[in-house]
């Protein structure tokens, strides 16, 4: 059952959404701008750019997981009716020095959330966070996960959650240097401190930090 914050949050528009973050921000360098859209407010070239991105960085690892690679379920996962998106795109004229982004490829980084009840706590779960390989090391992934915290903060959300492959190894570093915890609903919970235990019979962790 959802509670009457999940149902208020999953009200709110996007231009509500995206009062809660900055929307213009310079990264070591790079211009750029983030804005919030509902799965149904993207163009298809929009869609099309985020598929790409996400297979790029991802493929291998569902092919090689418990969950396979199956693109028509996760599109469905993705652009869900209750997903939100933080996108983020760079206003550089020249960002790799050379040659200009078009204008379909502007889109560098994003995260993909809903507003969700969990054991009994309201969340923002992260369903998706992925940074182009050109555009790493900006701080960009920093960036769009503390959107999520602001965002969860207005809306009276209570954790932030989010589910991570343990053979994806800079994702975990990632999220333990923002002080992610294993969630107890995560496989393997209690049993062991290491993520990436290859005794717990699980190839994924849930992960949870509390919403200031």
């Amino acid at each position: 059952m959802r509670s009457s914050a999940i149902n208020k949050a999953n009200k709110a528009t996007s231009a509500q959404l995206e009062a809660c973050i900055s929307t213009s921000r310079e990264l070591n360098g790079a211009r750029l701008h983030f804005a919030v859209k509902t799965s149904s407010e993207l163009s298809d070239v929009e869609r099309e750019r985020i598929w790409t991105i996400f297979k790029s960085n991802m493929q291998i690892f569902y092919t090689t997981s418990s969950f396979g690679w199956d693109p028509r379920s996760k599109k469905e996962e993705m652009f869900h009716s209750h997903a939100r998106l933080v996108l983020c795109e760079r206003c550089d004229d020249t960002p790799s020095g050379s040659e200009s982004f078009p204008s379909e490829s502007r889109i560098v980084a994003y995260t993909i959330f809903r507003f969700e009840r969990e054991a009994k706590q309201d969340v923002v779960y992260c369903y998706e966070l992925q940074v182009t390989e050109e555009s790493r090391g900006l701080g960009v992934g920093k960036f769009l996960m503390g959107s999520l915290f602001d965002i969860g903060s207005r809306w009276r959300m209570k954790n932030v959650m989010l589910t991570v492959f343990k053979a994806n190894s800079a994702a975990c570093a990632f999220y333990k240097s923002l002080d992610f915890d294993l969630d107890p609903s995560s496989p393997g919970y209690g049993e062991d401190d290491d993520w990436q235990d290859e005794e717990i019979d699980c190839d994924y962790v849930i992960l949870s930090k509390s919403i200031p």
